[in-house]
């Protein structure tokens, strides 16, 4: 009986190494999947954050411009406002290209506009 065991040893042990393997390969994939989904998901919900955040810099930046600088005309302030809304992005590390920054600045202009034309 002894002489079988011997003779079989070297197989099972490469048998439930290979098993062992299988398993760890599944796992890994099994976790890759996963962390492939969450950060999708993370990314996602961080990316609606930013772009909350930077409405809200762009609403502040245009108040910041308007009043700041009555005097001046309207690049003039314009530029004064991305200058503003850059700075505080930056703070935030939110990376946004120009155009973006310009075009929330431009929206919260519109929505201002609009808000007046209903008083009135």
């Amino acid at each position: 009986m002894q002489p079988i065991i011997e003779q079989v040893q070297p197989y099972v042990a490469t048998i439930v190494l290979a098993i062992v393997g299988l398993l760890v390969t599944v796992i890994l994939g099994a976790v890759n999947v996963v962390k492939v989904k969450a950060g999708a998901y993370f990314d996602a919900k961080l990316t609606a954050t930013q772009r909350e955040t930077l409405h809200k810099i762009a609403g502040e930046a245009y108040a910041y411009a308007e009043t700041a600088f009555k005097g001046t005309d309207g690049s003039a302030k314009l530029a004064e406002a991305l200058q503003y809304a850059s700075v505080q992005l930056k703070k935030r590390g939110i990376n946004v290209s120009a155009v973006e920054v310009r075009a929330a600045i431009e929206k919260a202009l519109l929505e201002f506009q609009g808000s007046v034309s209903k008083i009135r």
